[in-house]
């Protein structure tokens, strides 16, 4: 997966008496910035009706799309502000990289490396195009830009990060090591490059210096979902079995709730049919969108719950689920074990939806901005065990490939139900296992997110 290049946006200069648009745009941004996204959303569609042609606002919120995974409404918006402006390098970075979250990959590396001539190889150009070229999975090529980027701009740790993971795709372990040591000199505060340096000693057996990091990290930043999802297997593999158990316990955090119909529908059939049939018509639908686990099917952007009854609905149940799963951790004791240290009393859902067809199913992975994530299941084939017993289940404990599995870590699968909804801590490495069906397996997934929670774009 490849790490985000600098999305930044272009800030909004307030003004001694800024217009409505401005105005607008402003307040945007800050509910942005502190997690408010659709508020966000909503706001700088407005100030896009007052002001359509405007640079700034169009700049970011296409970063705001971007971000919500809705990819063609973003690269419109990118598109507009460099026909009017074609020296926003930054905004023709971001085209690049949202064109190869669609797997665009040809037009990404032709934004890129206009970006490239316009800059001179600076402003986060040769980078952005290092991170598309590992998105594409060439590897050895996103090498050489990433390295030519670092010459230029040796601050840039991000870019180190994309850097380490080509060197170990490149099975060049000790080089990506050194990579991910720089990026976390250069900043200590980076999540990703900490969890896959922790996984880089982890593989060479040094499992002091990979347990020293993460536990100092996680002193400072205990709730950080990469870190504890490294930290679990790299305890696993040093033979502290009983604190990995501690971390990744499915039957004590993992909570399933088989929900009725909700309020306003006559059945699960009803509700059911209007959640699907939204979800197919969604305009943000994307066949296997690059950086994301979806293979063999569809996934949406971010959701809207306000749009829809059948939506509205969902979020219902779905808070009154994450509630009572928090207040279940309480009562057994987990107060204090890092499954509630995020806990709020207040909290947003970001959610997305997801249609995968026979042979599909999702990569291992984690949610790294939850506190809690969670799966709902609206539509599942009467048939899919058709390749076992466990054909399109989900299932927790594998981490992807390029994690180091001294041990492998006990998997736990459990039983996707229509009306099913399964809660679990947002560091849990899950992924889904192939089936055979002529019919598609359709889910909604969510990330609980603490309010005011602070966003890095």
């Amino acid at each position: 997966m490849t790490a985000d290049s600098d999305n930044a946006t272009n800030s909004i200069q307030r003004t001694a008496h800024p217009s409505e648009p401005e105005r607008l745009a402003q307040s945007a941004l800050e509910n942005m910035m502190t997690g408010e996204l659709q508020i966000a959303n909503r706001e700088f569609r407005r100030a896009l009706q007052l002001a359509p042609d405007a640079v700034d606002i169009l700049a970011n919120f296409g970063a705001l799309l971007h971000y919500r995974g809705h990819q063609a409404a973003a690269i419109n918006n990118y598109r507009r502000v460099l026909a009017q402006d074609p020296d926003e390098i930054g905004v023709r970075c971001n085209l690049a990289k949202a064109l190869a979250d669609c797997g665009r990959f040809d037009d990404a590396l032709t934004e890129a490396n206009a970006a490239i001539d316009r800059a001179d190889g600076l402003q986060g150009s040769l980078a952005a195009r290092g991170a598309v070229l590992v998105d594409a999975e060439r590897y050895a090529e996103a090498a050489e830009s990433l390295t030519r980027s670092l010459e230029l701009e040796p601050g840039n740790d991000m870019a180190l990060v994309n850097l380490a993971l080509c060197q170990q795709q490149l099975d060049n372990l000790p080089a990506s090591t050194t990579c991910l040591m720089k990026a976390v000199e250069l900043n200590p505060h980076n999540a990703r490059a900490v969890s896959d340096l922790i996984n880089c000693l982890s593989a060479a057996d040094n499992n002091g210096d990979a347990l020293s990091l993460a536990e100092g990290f996680l002193t400072e930043h205990p709730a950080e979902r990469l870190v504890i999802g490294s930290y679990a297997q790299a305890l696993l593999n040093a033979g502290r079995d009983d604190d990995a158990i501690a971390l990744t316990d499915s039957e004590l955090l993992v909570q399933v709730f088989d929900l009725p119909a909700p309020d306003g529908f006559d059945d699960q059939a009803a509700f059911h049919t209007q959640l699907v049939g939204e979800l197919r018509d969604d305009p943000s639908l994307l066949c296997n969108p690059t950086g994301k686990a979806t293979r063999g099917g569809e996934q949406t952007g971010e959701l809207d719950l306000d749009s829809s009854p059948a939506t509205q609905a969902f979020a219902t149940m779905a808070n009154e689920a994450v509630a009572q799963a928090a207040h279940s951790s309480q009562e057994r004791g987990l107060e204090n074990h890092p499954v509630m240290l995020p806990a709020a009393e207040q909290w947003q859902l970001r959610t997305w939806g997801t249609i995968i067809h026979a042979g599909g199913g999702q990569s291992p992975h984690l949610h790294p901005l939850g506190w809690l994530s969670a799966v709902y299941y609206a539509a599942i084939p009467n048939d899919m065990q058709a390749e076992g017993k466990c054909a399109g289940w989900l299932e927790f404990g594998q981490p992807p490939e390029r994690f180091h599995c001294r041990i492998n870590p006990t998997v736990t699968p459990v039983e996707p139900r229509q009306g099913r909804l399964v809660i679990f801590p947002s560091w849990f490495w899950h992924r889904t296992l192939p089936f055979a069906s002529p019919d598609p397996r359709i889910s909604i997934a969510f990330d609980v997110i603490p309010s005011n929670g602070q966003i890095n774009f």
